[in-house]
C-alpha cells in the first residue's frame, strides 16, 4: 500500500462499532417472530413464510458472525499496529540510511589497504 495510515485508536473504536452492530443484529424482536396458521389462516403460506423466516435468520446469523469477525479483526490489527509500530519506523529508518546516497558515498574501500575504510566527504 502506498500513503496508508492506521491509527490504531480509530481501528479500535471501528472494531467496537462493529461489534454494537452484531448486538443490534442479534436482538432484533422480529428475527423471533413465527408465523403461525392461525395469524396466517393459509398453512400453505405458513410454510412458506417459516421457509422464508428460517432463511432470513440464517442470514441474520451469518452476517452478525461475520460482522463480529470483522470487529475482532480490526482490534487486533489495532492492536498489533500500535506494538509493531515503532518496530517498523526503526526498520525503515535503518533501510533509508542503507539506501542513502550520503551512506552509499560516505564510505569507500580502498584496496590497497583491506583493512582500511576511509571516508569520503562530498
Amino acid at each position: 500500500m502506498i500513503n496508508f495510515e492506521a491509527v490504531p485508536d480509530e481501528l479500535i473504536r471501528a472494531g467496537s462499532r462493529l461489534h454494537d452492530i452484531t448486538e443490534m443484529i442479534t436482538r432484533q424482536p422480529a428475527l423471533r417472530f413465527k408465523a403461525t396458521a392461525s395469524e396466517a389462516g393459509d398453512p400453505v403460506l405458513v410454510a412458506a413464510l417459516e421457509s422464508f423466516q428460517e432463511a432470513s435468520a440464517h442470514s441474520v446469523a451469518v452476517l452478525a458472525e461475520d460482522v463480529r469477525r470483522l470487529g475482532d479483526r480490526l482490534g487486533e490489527a489495532a492492536r498489533d499496529y500500535r506494538n509493531r509500530e515503532e518496530e517498523a519506523i526503526e526498520k525503515v529508518r535503518t533501510i533509508e540510511a542503507a539506501e542513502s546516497p550520503v551512506w552509499q558515498a560516505g564510505l569507500a574501500f580502498v584496496p590497497e589497504n583491506a583493512n582500511t575504510i576511509q571516508a569520503v566527504l562530498g
